[in-house]
């Protein structure tokens, strides 16, 4: 099964703790960091056995945010990003891709909106200071309630309140994935000349536009949900054969893909359980239906939720 599932670097504030003054402070500055800070600097992202490393330059101007990023090993990349604009150049395939981001924040996260919420999946504690590419770091440790989710630990600079390192914990507070910076440095001003981009004469030229599909009218529902969980999209893809389904659901922190579709065309066909690093996938066959779960989140939650799918009559 082909899976490709970028590391989330979402954070949220849930703190019922003595440190709860202290962490809204950090996570305050954490959160506006995008748009306020010049800087550069090298991060490392381990996913599953896969290590990326890449290197990032970040300003903000009157008209917006920039950010260039350009892998260091693996193959030629790089992403030139002009507020919610992305074109990423494939030098080795002379391709050219234009997207646009959506609410996605880019490199580095925002707050969820109902921070109340979550604190009754989560808990958050600081955990003192640390070190990171010769930074000092503010530590925060979001543990989750139940088995159903992740826990998280994040790295803060003190100065600027950029996320330096993630860490995403499985169930036995192991590390599944993890984002890491070698070497930061702040900027008062970075040249313009930093967001060049090569000369693109021979490139093929795509545009990207994200297929939202249509709002669905659900046939189906998921019976069992985990605590805290909730539909946060649905949308229907028609094709000659028969009717697709996409259904998302979030406690307001991690993500879950419902999809349904013909068992005979599905492009996520799987039996049982599947993991690739912090990705867990389970997938089943109803009648003719195919259901695949997938999401950063661990295997009892996808089962969970794939095992407890019907339809509506």
């Amino acid at each position: 099964m082909k899976t490709g599932a970028v590391a989330s670097l979402i954070f949220g504030l849930v703190s019922q703790t003595a440190f709860a003054g202290d962490i809204s402070e950090i996570v305050s500055g954490m959160s506006t960091a995008d748009e306020h800070y010049n800087y550069e600097g090298t991060f490392v992202l381990r996913k599953s056995d896969k290590m990326i490393t890449m290197h990032v330059v970040h300003s903000v101007d009157d008209r917006g945010v920039w950010e260039s990023m350009e892998s260091l090993n693996g193959e030629a990349r790089k992403i030139v990003r002009f507020n919610n604009e992305l074109m990423s150049i494939y030098p080795g395939r002379k391709l050219v891709t234009i997207s646009q981001m959506g609410d996605k924040p880019g490199l580095h996260p925002i707050l969820p909106e109902n921070l109340d919420k979550l604190a009754n999946y989560y808990t958050i504690v600081q955990l003192g200071d640390d070190r990171i590419a010769g930074r000092q770091t503010a530590v925060l440790n979001l543990q989750p309630r139940d088995e159903y989710r992740y826990g998280y630990r994040y790295w803060l600079d003190d100065d600027t309140g950029v996320l330096l390192k993630c860490d995403l914990l499985d169930e036995n507070d192991e590390i599944v994935e993890q984002m890491m910076y070698t070497s930061f440095r702040n900027h008062t001003e970075v040249p313009r000349s930093a967001f060049n981009v090569p000369e693109l004469e021979g490139y093929t030229r795509k545009e990207l536009k994200k297929d939202k599909g249509k709002p669905a009218s659900i046939g189906w529902r998921v019976s069992n949900l985990p605590n805290g969980f909730m539909l946060t999209q649905s949308t229907s893809r028609d094709s000659a054969e028969d009717q697709s389904f996409h259904l998302m659901y979030s406690d307001g922190l991690a993500s879950v893909s419902v999809f349904i579709e013909p068992s005979d065309n599905s492009p996520h066909y799987l039996d049982g359980a599947s993991t690739m690093g912090a990705l867990n996938a389970y997938g089943k066959r109803v009648n003719s239906t195919q259901v695949t779960v997938m999401g950063e989140v661990p295997e009892a939650t996808v089962a969970l939720i794939a095992n407890s799918i019907e339809r509506v009559q």
